[in-house]
């Protein structure tokens, strides 16, 4: 755990919003210094449309940051769409010969032939996360720190998260203009479920879900491991756009209906009526909306979602295993009736579905999880990552990894 931390930034660059706070750690406490939000501009699908703008937008959104807390800083933690970035999980195995493990023959050949096969087949990519999980010896005996210990064989499990090294480059120009430092990508998914694992440690399982504004992701803290990640590539966006397709009206009109009016609990009642004003060539008009008609275009469009977060949670089915918790963010969970809908389709169940609210949070608004969640990445660094730059000595991994950057 970060003692202490000088003022710096962290920058959550959403497809909808750029979200930005400065922070400090004094004495293992978290001050935060000041918080922005606006609009995005420039991102597409995740990705840079347009340099020029998204430029302009984060020196924006700095710029006020800095403004409130009276003071500049140097650096910034980036957090970027999960729909830019990948994951893959595999296992390695090293024949030790009956003799004792040794922490630079063994543990760390692990390491470097796992990112060197990475390399290998993704040279284009660059690692943003490295985990090395479950180390066993002889096959079957999960290990915390082997060094030392006699064994025939040593095994450990790799999950690697990795972006393209272009798309990387590009939002380091971008925050750069602003004269700052790009300290660190984090992946979003990884930021939030490392939250949850740590304000509940004694949890088995736990899910953690965010309803972006283009994508949504999911990832599981299973016992002392981060194991698994995924992102799908619809969210609220696409529940606006059906509204507006499906009911001929300006995307904002539908945006306000989907957030103040819409559920996905389907109204039996046909008669039921939304009145909306719009505007047309400056002349009032006024049309007449289905409740019904709203909601089931809702409905589906987040059963969709759902029913993929089902498929992509297959794997746990055969093995029976129940979530501790679920905790859920993003603005697309704020849908009238999300909740209830999860619980009743959601394939796993679960002890406790609640929605994601850190104890860190402190009157701030949800819109910034995912920049509180990349603070307490900062302050608690899960001891089972291998991180690309050491300020401090953490477990028995205490070489600087250069393969990272």
């Amino acid at each position: 755990m970060e003692n202490n931390f000088s003022p710096t930034g962290v920058l959550d660059i959403g497809s909808y919003e750029l979200k930005f706070i400065i922070f400090k750690i004094d004495k293992s406490k978290i001050q935060i210094l000041s918080k922005s939000i606006l609009k995005t501009d420039g991102i597409k699908h995740g990705v840079i449309s347009d340099l020029v703008k998204l430029t302009k937008s984060i020196k924006e959104i700095i710029g006020k940051a800095e403004d409130q807390a009276k003071i500049q800083i140097k650096n910034v933690h980036i957090s970027v769409s999960p729909l830019i970035s990948s994951s893959t999980y595999f296992c390695q195995s090293k024949n030790i010969g009956a003799y004792e493990i040794d922490h630079e023959k063994d543990i760390q050949f692990l390491v470097n032939s796992g990112v060197s096969l990475f390399k290998d087949h993704n040279f284009n990519s660059n690692i943003i996360h490295l985990f090395n999980l479950n180390l066993r010896i002889d096959k079957t005996n999960l290990i915390e720190n082997p060094v030392g210990l006699a064994a025939d064989t040593l095994e450990n499990d790799m999950h690697i998260i990795y972006s393209k090294k272009n798309t990387l480059k590009n939002f380091e120009k971008a925050v750069s203009q602003s004269y700052l430092k790009s300290e660190k990508f984090i992946y979003s998914p990884y930021a939030l479920s490392l939250l949850s694992y740590v304000e509940s440690p004694l949890s088995d399982l736990i899910l953690t879900i965010d309803l972006g504004h283009e994508q949504t992701s999911i990832s599981i803290f299973k016992n002392d491991n981060f194991i698994f990640s995924s992102c799908i590539p619809i969210g609220s966006w696409h529940i606006t756009n059906d509204i507006s397709k499906a009911l001929n009206l300006s995307f904002e009109i539908s945006e306000n209906l989907k957030t103040e009016v819409s559920s996905c609990d389907l109204v039996n009642n046909e008669s039921s009526q939304e009145f909306l004003e719009t505007e047309d060539v400056g002349l009032k008009a006024y049309k007449k909306i289905s409740n019904k008609i709203l909601n089931n275009i809702v409905n589906s469009r987040v059963e969709e979602i759902i029913d993929f977060i089902n498929k992509e949670l297959i794997f746990l089915e055969s093995k029976k295993q129940n979530f501790n918790k679920i905790l859920v963010t993003g603005q697309g969970s704020k849908i009238n009736g999300f909740y209830d809908l999860l619980k009743k389709k959601l394939n796993t169940k679960c002890l406790l579905m609640e929605k994601f609210s850190s104890r860190i949070k402190v009157n701030i608004s949800d819109e910034f999880d995912v920049c509180l969640s990349m603070i307490n990445y900062i302050q608690n660094s899960y001891h089972k990552e291998i991180p690309s730059y050491y300020k401090k000595k953490i477990g028995f991994f205490d070489k600087l990894y250069s393969f990272l950057n």
